[in-house]
């Protein structure tokens, strides 16, 4: 492995209370023939930047890494989140690392902990939302179970940290206004920009213009059926203005990293618009001809044909109906 050990270790332990069982006992074996010595399987999104898509595992990580630093956007799973930490450590060769948490929900924050020790940023919303999932992140973490994969030696760390965590490892230290804020990553500025409620009341777009990167959050989901929580602060008719100012940040070779789903382009955007803007209307015609709301759940229009997580198209339609209905 090319990673400092000694520095991952210490990270972890300074982040999940685990145990100090030696470098040596807690890698051996982990990545053996993992690519690059990274755990995870990385794609290259520009210079210097690398991006995890994996749908079984949570919501993108994009890490982008400069000049001896590198930003963390979004963590996964507990057991995701110690993997990201111990790959940019590879990945930026014992890099000054910044977390960012691009909204609240638990599989893009979940790994936190991991980071608990270096700056981490997200929108002011989001903090009481994060720190309200501490049971759901310790539960993730005592049943972790990495059996059969790279990271099948990281598994027990975790679940022996998970009993020690708090809410505070989790929970960003810096938080974003309504008005964004900007970064400075090694020599590459990253501009962060928060266009009001949409998928949540805390959804953060992130932009490096040196590499004409966008990654959305949640905001966008490549392919997929979007999420809608009750509970997160989400507003339709919000996320179609969100969506188009992300698209007034892109061109025509923008690389759009969205929160799930495929890296894509500016199309992917024009997409997510296209589906809440065309859910919007459906939904309005069949609550002014009387439809229930549980009937309209059962439906299905030409813009959803082909997409996956058909498994909340039905929240999707409730959602929408609950948010123009008053209900």
């Amino acid at each position: 492995m090319t990673m400092d050990r000694r520095t991952f270790v210490g990270g972890m332990v300074a982040a999940g209370g685990l145990l100090a069982l030696g470098p040596d006992r807690l890698f051996a074996g982990v990545a053996s023939g993992a690519p690059a010595g990274t755990l995870l399987d990385w794609g290259d999104a520009g210079t210097g930047a690398y991006t995890m898509v994996d749908r079984s595992t949570g919501g993108n990580t994009l890490v982008l890494v400069s000049d001896g630093h590198a930003l963390v956007v979004d963590t996964k799973s507990p057991l995701h989140g110690a993997a990201i930490r111990g790959d940019t450590e590879v990945l930026g060769g014992s890099a000054s690392v910044t977390l960012l948490n691009t909204h609240h929900h638990g599989d893009h924050t979940g790994g936190n902990a991991a980071f608990a020790d270096v700056p981490s940023y997200a929108h002011k919303n989001a903090k009481p939302r994060i720190e309200a999932q501490l049971e759901r992140f310790k539960l993730g973490g005592a049943s972790a179970d990495g059996s059969g994969t790279p990271l099948e030696n990281l598994a027990p760390m975790v679940r022996q940290a998970s009993s020690l965590w708090t809410a505070g490892m989790f929970t960003p230290d810096h938080l974003i206004g309504d008005e964004g804020t900007e970064l400075t990553i090694g020599k590459r500025t990253v501009e962060i920009s928060h266009f009001g409620a949409g998928h949540t009341d805390n959804d953060l777009v992130v932009r490096i213009p040196s590499l004409n990167l966008v990654h959305t959050g949640d905001l966008v989901f490549s392919g997929l059926h979007s999420f809608y929580d009750p509970t997160g602060g989400y507003s339709a008719g919000g996320w179609v203005e969100a969506l188009e100012r992300t698209l007034s940040l892109c061109d025509a070779q923008t690389v759009v990293v969205p929160g799930h789903g495929v890296v894509g382009d500016r199309s992917i955007v024009k997409a997510g618009i296209e589906y809440h803007t065309k859910l919007i209307d459906a939904v309005q015609k069949e609550i002014d001809k009387g439809t229930s709301r549980e009937n309209a759940q059962e439906m299905s229009w030409a813009f959803m044909e082909g997409l996956e997580f058909e498994s909340i198209r039905a929240r999707a339609i409730g959602a929408v109906y609950d948010e123009l209905s008053g209900g």
